[in-house]
């Protein structure tokens, strides 16, 4: 695909907002099609995250995380994560934190992208939450007991 000379990539104008919605230029995106195109053609590159279509790289804004957890489910093999992409995947335990401003993020796609919690999600995650009686807190998962990793202020 050959870009016309003098072609921003820039001035398409991808974000990512707070709620892992996709807009351009300011607009939400909602074609399942286009979504699906923009979550596999976004890569993480030097810190930043680009939309990769064969020699285009298009720069996009992301508010705070890329994806964003929209529930969680409780199984045997362990806790569940739907994802703003419509995939599931299962909760990396050693990667979940909870920020200082309470909410909690985790790695998603091997590793290779940050995720944070709705709301919601974290009403669902906090069922399977205990106090360890240290002050502490203990997420159990795949019969386990796994402490919670909480950032200060």
């Amino acid at each position: 695909m050959e870009l016309p000379p003098g072609f921003d990539p820039s001035a398409l104008d991808l974000s990512i907002d707070l709620d892992g919605n996709w807009r351009h230029q300011g607009v939400v995106v909602t074609h399942p099609r286009i979504l699906a195109m923009l979550f596999t053609a976004l890569k993480k590159q030097d810190g930043k995250y680009l939309v990769c279509v064969e020699n285009l790289r298009v720069p996009v804004k992301v508010a705070d995380c890329p994806y964003v957890v929209l529930g969680v489910r409780h199984q045997d093999e362990g806790v569940l994560l739907l994802l703003t992409d419509g995939t599931h995947e299962l909760l990396d335990v050693a990667s979940l934190t909870v920020d200082a401003d309470n909410v909690p993020r985790c790695a998603v796609k091997s590793g290779g992208a940050e995720a944070r919690f709705s709301r919601t999600a974290w009403v669902q995650l906090a069922e399977a939450v205990r106090e360890d009686g240290q002050g502490g807190y203990l997420l159990e998962a795949a019969g386990e007991q796994h402490p919670l990793k909480i950032e200060q202020a």
